[in-house]
């Protein structure tokens, strides 16, 4: 989810029929102004490295004016965290929901993933590269929103799908073969992370390599 992408999450466009009055529209601009400014500052300096006053003086607002929007870092960061999943859930629905053919379906599921990890890498490296203990009891806390359920349904969805089509082995649950698919993901997402950006061709090469080993094992071909 891009910055445009933040804004019109939150002004609602799409949503509803109903407008905004002048005054909710300019405090969702604000707050929108607010997670964008975030989302450069955590980038530049890492989450516990930045300040609310950074953030503040990145988004030329007051360091109140923040805090009557977010309560503390914490909350901000999760709030622009919940946005980035909440886009990737949207890019990953479009893109798989019409999709029959349940290998097709996981092939773009992942280059879909691997894409939407890349575009919005300066934000994602926090994430993934700040694994302190405290850090990981909120990731913990944050896997059990509404949006990380939603993501996970999507998952199992696909998962499913695979197994009706025996694409996918059934002897195990959907849950369990999700996880496997989750931990190939995202050590190939931290790996990533530590080069430079990656070209078209490269994600789909690497797209492959996750389905490949994630139908087929790492044993050799015989």
């Amino acid at each position: 989810m891009n910055s445009n992408s933040i804004t019109e999450e939150l002004i609602g466009i799409g949503k509803t029929g109903a407008a905004l009055t002048r005054k909710e529209r300019d405090k969702q601009l604000r707050k929108a102004d607010i997670m964008r400014a975030a989302e450069r500052v955590f980038a530049q300096k890492g989450y516990h490295n930045a300040a609310m006053q950074d953030i503040a003086r990145e988004a030329q607002y007051a360091t109140g004016t923040v805090y009557l929007y977010f309560k503390d870092k914490e909350a901000l960061y999760f709030s622009l965290l919940e946005e980035k999943i909440k886009g990737l859930n949207l890019v990953l629905k479009e893109a798989t929901g019409h999709i029959a053919d349940a290998e097709d379906r996981l092939r773009i599921f992942i280059h879909e993933s691997l894409s939407y990890f890349q575009r919005n890498q300066d934000f994602f490296k926090i994430f993934f590269s700040e694994r302190t203990k405290g850090q990981l009891v909120k990731d913990a806390k944050f896997s059990k929103s509404p949006i990380m359920a939603q993501n996970k349904e999507l998952v199992l969805k696909i998962i499913r799908s695979g197994q009706e089509q025996k694409v996918v082995r059934n002897d195990f649950e959907a849950a369990q073969i999700s996880d496997i698919l989750g931990s190939i993901f995202m050590n190939v997402v931290f790996d990533l992370f530590k080069d430079a950006p990656r070209d078209e061709s490269k994600l789909k090469e690497m797209s492959g390599f996750i389905l490949d080993i994630f139908l087929n094992g790492a044993g050799k071909k015989r």
